[in-house]
């Protein structure tokens, strides 16, 4: 085995993989980061998006330094965030089920029953949420990582699917005529749901600000949906409530047979039409965001970032060259660096490679359980 061979397997095994010479137990990325409790890593701050209050991002920073420095505490916390909103919506769809049969209304019935989807992928999402987690194997030997954008690209696509189903049968609505709307069973059900959904909406905001974990985002994204569609019911009938005291009759041309009940019939579905429309941004963000993981595009930042990394490193070791492989999946990183010397780079000890790669993890500013790093050296360029 050459020089190039032993440094990269060997650090590498170290790290992640099971020693072939003396079958030694694997250990992934979280596990690895326990045993170098002492290492403390300058956290990145991103910016937050717009409309989350200064309040909330106080909240979500406090979390996130409470947290994120102890990984074992983070991955409990997002799994019982996740197991909340999971029960959160087996709540809803209990209620809109049991609700729908008291009033007797087929689409309370029918939203009840929609729930129980959202029951189904919050399953998914603490099943996952374990499994990237787990100790790798002989036959996933990089992991489980890669369990976190398929779920989510799944589940955002399931997201796409349902405001799509809500933009067709909207249209199909205003086409047929539009449909008349009980203000009474129907009314109440969708106030109390709003309710429920905004609490659990805010709460999976913050966990997934504090955590950064995509599986929670797309739990949150879920709320978001339902807690503006239910906020659209809820203006559908308030709206409908007050026809009759702004007289529209009167407004409109006295010859036309267009009156004020025919124009109640259409603001729900024209409601539904604008916000369906509107809320399958989100998802369509978060889908084309893992699927670029799955496909294993190189992050615009992270790839900028190690080559100047590697560039100050070059001018302060002399190195010939260098080649660098940068990916992302879900909330891991892959970073790999492959060294060319020159001939008078002759280190004396091993510690002159760890120092190096101490530089590189250092300068990344990735907390160690969130990286897959693998540096090797070669004065040969063929290795590159």
């Amino acid at each position: 085995m050459n020089l190039t061979s032993y440094l990269k397997v060997g650090y590498a095994k170290d790290l992640y993989g099971k020693s072939v010479r003396n079958n030694k137990p694997r250990n992934n990325f979280f596990l690895h980061s326990l045993r170098h409790n002492n290492y403390q890593v300058k956290q990145t701050k991103e910016p937050l998006p717009n409309k989350i209050s200064q309040n909330e991002a106080n909240k979500q920073e406090s979390l996130k330094n409470a947290l994120i420095t102890d990984s074992v505490k983070a991955s409990q916390k997002e799994q019982f965030v996740l197991k909340a909103s999971m029960f959160g919506a087996l709540a809803l769809a209990i209620f809109g089920i049991g609700f729908g049969i008291l009033v007797k209304s087929m689409s309370v019935i029918f939203d009840g029953f929609v729930a129980l989807v959202s029951v189904g992928l919050g399953f998914l999402s603490v099943v996952t949420s374990r499994y990237i987690y787990k100790e790798d194997d002989d036959i996933f030997q990089y992991g489980y990582v890669r369990f976190e954008p398929m779920v989510n690209l799944f589940k955002s696509l399931v997201l796409v699917f349902v405001c799509v189903y809500a933009f067709i049968n909207a249209l199909q609505s205003i086409v047929n005529g539009g449909y008349e709307i009980e203000l009474g069973g129907a009314m109440v059900y969708s106030l109390c749901a709003f309710i429920f959904c905004i609490i659990l909406f805010y709460y999976t905001l913050i966990y997934a600000g504090a955590l950064e974990s995509d599986l929670i985002k797309v739990d949150n994204t879920e709320w978001k949906i339902d807690c503006v569609l239910y906020f659209g019911g809820l203006v559908a009938f308030g709206m409908i409530y007050l026809l009759p005291y702004i007289n529209i009759d009167s407004i409109i041309h006295s010859e036309s047979d267009f009156n004020q009940q025919d124009l109640a019939r259409y603001i729900d579905p024209a409601l539904l039409l604008v916000l369906s429309l509107l809320l399958c941004v989100s998802p369509i963000r978060i889908a084309i965001a893992n699927f670029k993981d799955l496909m294993m595009v190189a992050p615009v930042e992270l790839d900028s970032k190690i080559t100047q990394i590697m560039e100050d490193l070059s001018l302060e070791f002399g190195f010939s060259d260098y080649d660098t492989h940068v990916a992302k999946s879900g909330r891991f990183y892959m970073v790999e660096v492959n060294i060319l010397t020159q001939k008078n780079f002759k280190p004396t000890t091993m510690q002159e490679f760890d120092f190096i790669r101490e530089r590189i993890e250092k300068a990344l500013e990735i907390p160690s359980y969130k990286i897959w790093l693998s540096v090797s050296f070669t004065a040969n360029p063929k290795w590159l």
